[in-house]
């Protein structure tokens, strides 16, 4: 059976990374910052706080931290929370040598900065996406999206709070949750009617199941959710390229009823960096 519905099917067999400890720390303050490391005292107090970023590298090239304004960050002490080296997105706080970087808008898109984190902490991230007309899904899924989806509580939908960049959808959900039980996110889409290549227009459908039937606890976090390369090369066989953008929208069902958020992005965002 395909791990993606096993996933659906079981939950509490997610994603190792999102283990009931580490995602009810994280859901509980997500801009929090849980990892916070030794503080030189020679060295100049934080300059830069709770920034989200997505981390991509390996040993052998070294690692970096693609900000979602597409600044790129180098951190020199990356070892001294080396955990970060293991998740996708994350927040983080640091500092830098260039004395001319006194805010967030003197960091310039497509530029690299040498930084020192200070602390940091996992944003949570959800890598599953489905298309309930495939056959994967038809043969295995048990239709267990529509028995098992829940609402949220709410959904963020102040500007800025939704968008997508460097092949992750971001969105704030309210929602209740058991400190015992893992929490799930995912999204779906039906691949007929919620892909318009024409109109230029994609649909998905946020996926929630706190895996707990009386849970009481609320909190509000910041989720990434991976964008599917699948429904990129649909967009791209079109004649599309990757500086086109196109509609990309968010059914949230919520406590009060269905929620779309809305948001225009080029194609490149569906992409790792």
């Amino acid at each position: 059976m395909p791990l993606r519905y096993m996933l659906l099917i079981y939950l509490h067999k997610m994603n190792r990374l999102f283990n009931i400890f580490r995602l009810s720390v994280v859901c509980l303050s997500v801009v929090m910052l849980v990892s916070c490391l030794d503080n030189d005292d020679n060295r100049q107090s934080v300059t830069f706080n709770n920034m989200a970023v997505t981390v991509s590298g390996n040993e052998l090239e070294g690692y970096r931290l693609y900000t979602d304004f597409d600044a790129v960050l180098v951190p020199s002490n990356l070892s001294q929370i080396s955990w970060l080296k293991e998740v996708r997105r994350a927040v983080v706080s640091f500092d830098t040598s260039d004395e001319s970087l006194t805010n967030v808008s003197d960091l310039e898109s497509g530029h690299t900065y040498d930084i020192v984190l200070s602390e940091a902490a996992e944003i949570p991230t959800y890598i599953s996406c489905v298309d309930t007309l495939s056959e994967d899904y038809q043969i295995f899924g048990q239709d267990s999206i529509a028995l098992k989806n829940k609402a949220v509580q709410s959904v963020n939908q102040t500007e800025g709070q939704y968008y997508i960049q460097n092949g992750y959808m971001n969105v704030v959900p309210t929602f209740y949750f058991d400190p015992y039980s893992a929490v799930s996110f995912l999204l779906y889409y039906d691949g007929n009617r919620d892909i318009d290549t024409t109109g230029k227009k994609a649909t998905f459908n946020l996926y929630f199941d706190n895996n707990a039937p009386n849970a009481w606890n609320t909190t509000s976090s910041l989720i990434s959710l991976r964008m599917p390369d699948e429904v990129y090369s649909r967009f791209i066989q079109t004649g599309l390229t990757d500086d086109d953008t196109i509609d990309v929208c968010l059914n949230v069902r919520t406590q009060t009823g269905t929620v779309t958020l809305e948001y225009k992005t080029a194609l490149e965002d569906f992409m790792l960096p």
